[in-house]
């Protein structure tokens, strides 16, 4: 996988087109791990070498990527499929536009590898409809993939075949959710479905299903051509290899892409992006993207890994770091994270649906020096109520902001609510107080 160390708009204005035909990807070992597999390994060995690369799913989740294939390779069924999620649910993450611009051909090896693995014969890539460039790159690929005969039925004169159809929507942040694009496949209306039965066992067209980021699917080509141990040697004990990250310096910066190991400090991670943040000039550092968490800068030293950061608040999520600046209020900064939110639900469900703008109200209420002191507990039970009653991981991880914006800085909520004043004299009301006249009848 490449190292993306400069800013997206220098590698949209720099990218060189022959670095993603197929003669260059075959020049750097492109592809090889697809003939490794298909003439030399049998799909129980492939689908093992993924489980002991310690490859998880980078699509936020987490889980083992190889666990997930052994479920629907075990299962009986002649038809079996393949997602290739590229969508980047937060618009702001460029890690699939990336991908899809840059290493088509990788993506393309890595959708193949998995549908051998798990006994598939179709797979679908999704994205975003808005990614034009990464989908022409993407499509150009395919033809030469086919002409290769890379993929296609009969690959590389094996019995082995594979199509690959590519499919692209803008739904917004839901666009993202799984099985949203499960119901868009199949033409119907993108909504979420209630979990489980999950996909790997009744997934498309009630087949069993591998739905997979593309960021994790191209690390599959990696693993093959060079070892599980390889892979494994680089990243944390828990997760193995690289993720791709997208970082702000501040929320109106250009971003920056990087590649880094799973394990390093988010300081770190900041550094390699060209950012040294500061308590004297930082407040925050948000990871995790839209529903990612608000870390304090004393947390910097906090690993880069699913576990530790659950632990401190935030979540791997779409993988987008962004430093707030030492003036933010982390009132009005959870306020306009869950006013987005709750926009961004698809509304199917009542306590993701209602719960999240009862939330942005109390806290258009708390930011304009309205709040009471009972509204912290109903904010607090909102906090619990919206995970635990919601159908996907959207509402799962909604509350995210609101609850590290209340655990790390509790003293802005209560000078807003007892001295009615803004810790950082940024907020301006979004209400005032009325005083209402009663007229007496004669």
């Amino acid at each position: 996988m490449p190292k993306f160390e400069q800013s997206y708009r220098v590698l949209r204005q720099n990218t060189d087109a022959d670095a993603r035909t197929l003669s260059a990807y075959r020049s750097a070992g492109g592809y090889a791990a697809l003939e490794k597999a298909i003439r030399e390994l049998t799909p129980e060995l492939v689908n093992q070498q993924v489980i002991d690369a310690k490859l998880r799913g980078r699509g936020g989740a987490g889980r083992l990527t190889g666990e997930k294939w052994r479920i629907v390779r075990e299962l009986d069924d002649e038809q079996k499929y393949v997602i290739c999620n590229a969508y980047d649910a937060d618009s702001r993450s460029l890690a699939a536009a990336s991908l899809l611009e840059r290493n088509p051909h990788q993506v393309i090896e890595g959708i193949v590898l998995a549908a051998y693995a798990v006994g598939a014969s179709e797979a679908y890539l999704f994205t975003r409809s808005t990614f034009q460039a990464g989908t022409a790159a993407l499509q150009q690929a395919l033809q030469e993939a086919l002409e290769a005969n890379l993929v296609g039925r009969d690959i590389l004169g094996t019995d082995f075949s594979c199509t690959i159809t590519v499919l692209g929507a803008n739904m917004g942040f839901m666009g993202g959710e799984e099985t949203v694009q499960m119901a868009l496949i199949k033409g119907r209306r993108g909504m979420p479905e209630q979990r489980p039965p999950f996909p790997a066992r009744y997934g498309l067209w009630d087949k069993p299903t591998a739905i997979n980021s593309i960021e994790t699917l191209v690390n599959v080509p990696v693993i093959v051509r060079d070892g599980a141990a390889a892979f494994a040697s680089v990243g944390s004990e828990m997760s193995g290899g690289t993720k791709i990250l997208t970082v702000y310096a501040s929320p109106e910066s250009e971003p920056r892409v990087v590649e880094v190991p799973f394990g390093t400090t988010l300081r770190d991670i900041l550094v390699h992006a060209g950012v040294t943040p500061t308590e004297q000039e930082h407040r925050a550092v948000v990871v995790g993207g839209a529903e990612g968490g608000a870390l304090p800068i004393s947390l910097l030293d906090t690993p880069f890994d699913f576990d530790p950061l659950e632990k401190a608040g935030a979540i791997v999520g779409s993988g987008i770091l962004e430093l707030l600046p030492v003036e933010t209020c982390m009132v009005s900064w959870s306020m306009e994270r869950s006013r987005f939110l709750s926009k961004e639900s698809c509304g199917k469900c009542v306590p993701c649906r209602i719960g999240v703008k009862r939330i942005t109200g109390i806290l258009e209420g708390i930011a304009s020096d309205l709040g009471v002191s009972g509204d912290l507990d109903v904010l607090d039970e909102f906090a619990e109520y919206v995970p635990d009653g919601s159908l996907c991981g959207f509402g799962v991880q909604a509350t995210n902001p609101l609850k590290t914006a209340k655990r790390y800085w509790p003293e802005h909520f209560s000078s807003h609510i007892q001295e009615q004043t803004c810790p950082t004299g940024t907020c301006v009301p979004l209400r005032s107080h009325r005083f209402v006249t009663k007229h007496v009848l004669p």
